[in-house]
C-alpha cells in the first residue's frame, strides 16, 4: 500500500545550481510526523541544475520526483507543471535559490491549517538575505495573524514564496487563460485563488530566507518599475474581475497606493522629464493621502515606511 502523502514540496528551478542543494538539504532536513515528497520543477537549465537533481533523486528514490521540461515553458506554467503532479495533502512551495532556517517549519505549518478547517494558506516571518548587496538583510514579519481575501486584494503581493503553505486541490490545476499574462505573478494569483475559498494564517516564527541577487526573479521585476506597476495595476483588475466584483473597492485602494509609490519614486529618480505621461497618470490615480504622508516623512528626515 502506497505511502500517504502529508506535505509535498515544490521546488522550482531555472539555472540555480549554486543554490540547489542548500534548498534540497533545507526540506530533507525537516522534523515531521508525516511523511512527505520533493517535486522539483525544472525549466530547461543550462547549468548544473538538472544533474544535481538528478543526484538528489538517485540518493533518495521515491522521496524525490524530478519534473524536468523538455523546451522552456517559463515561469508560470513551470509552477502549474511542479504543483500539479503533488500529491500531499499539503503544498509548500520553495524557489530553488532559497532555503528553509527552521527544521519544525513543515510541521508547524501543517498543525496550523489541521487546527481549521476555514484555514487554506499557512505563510510565516522571512528573512531577506542579499547576496549581492552589503548592509540589506531584513527580516520581514506582518502586523495581523488572520487574512482574507480582502487583504490579498487590498495589498497585493507581499508573501514570500518559501514560507507559502496551502491545502492541495483548492486552487484552480487548469486556470484561466489570462493568468499566463502575468508571468512570475503567480504567486500573487495563487494566493487569491485559495483565500476565495477560506482564510489565511500567520506565523510570526522566520523560517525561511528568501535570497535576492541578480538572478532571481524578484530582481528581475524591479529593472523597470514603471513596467511592472502597470501590469501589477493590470493584474489586480484581472483579480477583481475573477472574483465578481465583490472587492472592487479593496482593488482601487491597491490601485491608488500603487501609483502613489511609482509618482513617488518617478519623482526621486532624477529622471522626471522621460516619465511625464506616467507622472500625468499617476497624479490621477494616486492614493494623495498617502502620497503626502510620504512627502512629509522624507522632509522630517524619517524614511519608515
Amino acid at each position: 500500500m502506497a505511502e500517504t502523502i502529508g506535505v509535498s514540496i515544490c521546488i522550482f528551478t531555472f539555472n540555480y545550481e549554486k543554490y540547489l542543494a542548500q534548498a534540497i538539504e533545507s526540506v530533507l532536513a525537516q522534523r515531521t510526523g508525516f511523511a512527505t515528497e520533493i517535486v522539483i520543477g525544472d525549466d530547461l537549465s543550462t547549468d548544473g541544475t538538472r544533474a544535481i537533481a538528478q543526484e538528489y533523486a538517485d540518493r533518495y528514490p521515491g522521496k524525490i520526483v524530478l519534473s524536468f521540461n523538455e523546451t522552456n515553458i517559463g515561469g508560470t506554467r513551470n509552477w502549474l507543471r511542479t504543483m500539479n503532479r503533488c500529491s500531499g495533502k499539503y503544498i509548500a512551495l520553495l524557489d530553488g535559490d532559497d532555503y528553509f532556517t527552521d527544521m519544525n517549519k513543515l510541521q508547524k505549518q501543517y498543525d496550523s491549517l489541521e487546527s481549521s478547517p476555514d484555514l487554506v494558506l499557512s505563510f510565516h516571518g522571512v528573512e531577506e538575505k542579499y547576496d549581492d548587496i552589503a548592509g540589506q538583510d531584513r527580516v520581514v514579519v506582518f502586523e495581523k495573524e488572520v487574512y482574507t481575501i480582502e487583504d490579498f486584494l487590498q495589498r497585493g503581493w507581499f508573501v514570500r514564496t518559501g514560507s507559502t503553505f496551502f491545502r492541495n486541490g483548492i486552487a484552480p490545476k487548469d486556470p484561466p487563460a489570462w493568468v499566463y499574462d502575468f508571468p512570475y505573478r503567480y504567486d500573487t494569483i495563487l494566493h487569491v485563488f485559495l483565500t476565495m475559498h477560506g482564510k489565511a494564517i500567520f506565523l510570526k516564527d522566520v523560517m525561511s530566507v528568501w535570497r535576492k541577487h541578480s538572478k532571481g526573479m524578484s530582481r528581475a521585476l524591479m529593472s523597470n518599475m514603471i513596467r511592472n506597476v502597470e501590469s501589477e495595476v493590470a493584474l489586480a483588475r484581472r483579480l477583481d474581475e475573477y472574483s465578481g466584483h465583490v472587492y472592487t473597492k479593496n482593488v482601487r485602494g491597491y490601485i491608488a497606493r500603487s501609483y502613489s509609490d511609482l509618482f513617488m519614486n518617478i519623482l526621486g529618480s532624477g529622471d522626471r522629464t522621460k516619465h511625464i505621461p506616467q507622472l500625468w497618470r499617476s497624479i490621477w490615480r494616486m492614493d494623495w493621502g498617502r502620497t503626502f504622508g510620504t512627502v512629509k516623512r522624507k522632509l522630517s528626515g524619517n524614511k519608515a515606511a
